[in-house]
């Protein structure tokens, strides 16, 4: 076997580690950040932790906190615009995915020229970027340590994903203390999008001996720690695990790729506008059954992860079923909606959106079986 693995960026991961973001941007040489978040994150406080250590190292930093869910590309645009004329040395994100995602755009628009999309897809022709680091503060998209960033086209309603060594961060900043506080929903919708990410670069077309080995600790973290935090708010360990779980989540799915699930979810998402980590549940339960006849084996470890009989014999067409109402029940027990009308979905965009996941030119690249716009409406209207 062939394959290659391309590395990531540096971790510093550990309770407290947001403490260190300033002396980590001055060592980079840099005088002048822009901080990029969300009102959501200034109002709960945890842009004070960075901005008292950028302040101890004599960063200075000038703040743009304009990012929405779902940003669009407009969004990017502004962000980058404020950082060219304040003439920043780089980008510290902080936030959820979409924070990071602009953050990432930000950081190649500071080196290239706009619009975000001309940039579109894997590409090596594209100048380094500024350089960013990113600190999360959810435990699911993994952002931090992919090469991609995803914003919404609205021009063309879609999501359209930047992607290459000109995206990634300098460093990702991982504490869990930043997560601490989520609310329950937030807390089960990201952990589900990192258990989605193992799963689709575990079942894909695209996985390798090390995706493998990332993508079923990915898994496993998840489903032993999101009960225990949903149980739990407060237990840190636990809440450290889906940290751990996001961040190698991020990296398996790095080389593997995503596939069918997220490009369902995507889709919907894009009409809809429900959170990613929701899309990307509803995606999953979608497509379990669909890939169950060309990837049996790894549907089947993930069922008996989720508490699937190692031993029973079952027809791909009963796995299928099988994994399916496991992770519907696991999901569920999260508090998170298990069909498309209890996520207050519309089945009014259902066609459009099937049309959107046969077209798919990035999240179909490693699918195990390929889906056209026929099949993607069965599917969608199964979870309705």
């Amino acid at each position: 076997m062939i394959f290659s693995f391309v590395s990531k960026p540096p971790l510093y991961f550990g309770a407290g580690a947001v403490a260190a973001v300033g002396e980590k941007a001055s060592g980079f040489g840099w005088k002048k950040v822009i901080l990029v978040c969300d009102k959501g994150i200034k109002a709960a406080g945890i842009l004070d932790k960075v901005t008292a250590s950028l302040d101890s190292a004599g960063v200075i930093y000038v703040e743009y906190d304009g990012v929405l869910p779902d940003p669009v590309v407009a969004i990017a645009e502004e962000a980058a615009a404020l950082a060219r004329r304040e003439q920043v040395d780089g980008v510290v994100a902080v936030g959820g995915g979409s924070v990071i995602d602009v953050g990432k755009c930000v950081s190649v628009l500071l080196t290239n020229p706009s619009p975000i999309n001309l940039y579109l897809g894997f590409r090596n022709d594209v100048n380094p970027g500024a350089g960013s680091i990113l600190i999360p503060t959810t435990a699911g998209t993994g952002s931090e340590v992919s090469g991609a960033a995803v914003v919404t086209d609205t021009s063309l309603n879609i999501k359209i994903g930047v992607s290459g060594e000109h995206c990634k961060a300098k460093l990702a900043i991982i504490d869990p203390e930043l997560t601490y506080k989520l609310p329950p929903a937030l807390t089960a919708q990201t952990a589900l999008d990192a258990f989605a990410h193992g799963f689709e670069a575990f079942t894909g077309s695209g996985h390798n001996p090390m995706s493998d080995m990332l993508a079923k600790e990915t898994m496993r973290l998840v489903a032993e720690n999101l009960p225990l935090v949903m149980r739990q708010p407060d237990n840190l360990e636990g809440r450290a695990n889906l940290c751990l779980a996001a961040t190698l989540g991020g990296m398996s799915f790095g080389d593997s790729m995503c596939h069918l699930g997220h490009t369902v979810g995507e889709n919907i998402a894009v009409y809809a506008h429900i959170p990613h980590g929701l899309s990307c549940a509803l995606g999953m339960l979608a497509i379990i059954s669909y890939i169950a006849d060309v990837v049996p084996a790894r549907v089947r470890w993930a069922g008996v992860l989720l508490g699937l009989d190692p031993a029973a014999e079952l027809s791909d067409a009963e796995l299928g079923a099988q994994v399916t109402d496991r992770f519907r029940a696991f999901v569920a027990s999260a508090g998170v909606p298990t069909t498309l009308s209890g996520a207050g979905v519309s089945a009014d965009i259902l066609e459009a959106a099937a049309k959107g996941v046969e077209t798919e030119p990035v999240l179909q690249r490693a699918t195990p079986k390929f889906l056209n716009a026929a099949d993607a409406l069965k599917l969608m209207r199964a979870i309705y």
